[in-house]
Formats: structure tokens, sequence, C-alpha cells
């Protein structure tokens, strides 16, 4: 990595991971060198990718002035609890059914039971009659 540095080729991420990650992981983490697969390095480059769209007609210094306001907007403990807020909000609402969905949806189980019952009823019906097995075959094999 020293000789690619000094010959001034870029740092890829993956290289990056390898040089400065793999060796804390291997040491650290049982079964340490899966945490290096390729999904990190995808889904950098789709962050990245989106971030190439999302600024294509802005500057540098534009670029970096938006980061650091939005890193530093994220950062105070203000948004902080206001997003915690958010998120256990989001996970205590649930749906109320109203006694109309409720109604319907007994009105289609009762419809269902019924109907197996009376495909059974024919089903037993037809086996003691002696024309079909318990299963409702006939007893022939591929005749039409």
């Amino acid at each position: 990595m020293f000789q690619m540095r000094s010959m001034g080729f870029s740092i890829t991420p993956k290289m990056h991971g390898l040089e400065c990650h793999l060796v804390h992981l291997m040491r650290t983490i049982p079964g340490g060198i899966h945490q290096m697969i390729e999904h990190w390095v995808e889904q950098y480059h789709q962050k990245a990718a989106e971030m190439e769209r999302i600024w294509a007609g802005h500057t540098y210094e534009q670029q970096a002035g938006y980061c650091v306001r939005r890193e530093n907007m994220l950062s105070q403990k203000d948004t902080m609890d206001a997003g915690a807020r958010i998120i256990d909000s989001l996970r205590k609402q649930k749906r109320k059914r109203t006694e109309t969905t409720l109604g319907e949806e007994e009105r289609i189980k009762e419809a269902r039971r019924l109907i197996k019952q009376e495909v059974q009823e024919k089903m037993d019906t037809e086996a003691v009659e002696g024309s079909t097995d318990i299963d409702g075959n006939d007893g022939t094999i591929g005749t039409s």
C-alpha cells in the first residue's frame, strides 16, 4: 500500500479496509475475515453514486459545507432526541381495526369453512357409495 500511495495511485475503500481493519477483525471477532465481504463495498458504491447524482451541479466547497452542517445538525442532542421519539412512536402505532373489517373477515372465514365442509361431505358420500376412495379418487388411471 505504501508503494501504491508513493506512486500516486488512489486507494479504494476495499484496499483501505484490508490495510487498516483486517488484522483487528481477525484478532477480535471470531471469523472476523467474513466481515470483509463485498456487501459493505457494494453499499458504499451505491451511496457514493447517489451522492454524485445529487451533487452533480455543485462545487466541492458547497458539498463539503453541506456535509459539515448536516453532521453538526445530526450530532446535536435535540436532533437525536427528536429522532428517537419519532422511531419510538412508529414502533407503538398499531392500526385500529374497524368493526366492518372484523365482520368481513369473519364472514369470509365462515364461507370458507362451509365450502370445506360441503366438499368433505361430498367426498365422504361418494366414498361410501363405492365410486371413489376416501381421497376422492375414482380408481381409474388416466382415462377420460
